[in-house]
């Protein structure tokens, strides 16, 4: 892997090895072609083999409004989640979305954990 760093990546070490990680976009969220109440925070990920993917985290309206209240960005929050995920879920070719939100989706249960571990 080249030392060359980018401007917005962030380097990450967790059990499932390095990654590089950038915030791209919040965008709405879709899954099996509708649109649900909630929207994707997508990052990049790259490994440490060069190997490049996105990652949806998808915040519920509902959680994203309560971070809100507690003063939580949810950018922030996002970012927190994909550290998190990254600690069990090695990112793969193809992965359903349905196996990458159970590891990064932020829902109230989890948006109640981020607001408690942000000051």
């Amino acid at each position: 892997m080249s030392d060359i760093t980018q401007p917005g990546w962030t380097r990450v070490r967790t059990a499932t090895g390095r990654y590089e990680t950038q915030f791209q976009a919040k965008m709405p969220s879709v899954r099996a072609g509708e649109y649900i109440q909630a929207s994707d925070y997508q990052f990049l990920v790259m490994d440490e083999d060069g190997w490049l993917y996105k990652i949806p985290i998808r915040v519920a309206d509902e959680a994203a409004e309560m971070l809100n209240q507690r003063d939580v960005s949810v950018e922030a929050a996002a970012e927190t989640q994909l550290r998190a995920g990254l600690e069990h879920f090695r990112p793969y070719k193809n992965a359903p979305y349905e196996e990458l939100d159970k590891q990064f989706e932020i829902d109230m249960s989890r948006a109640r954990i981020l607001a408690q571990s942000h000051p």
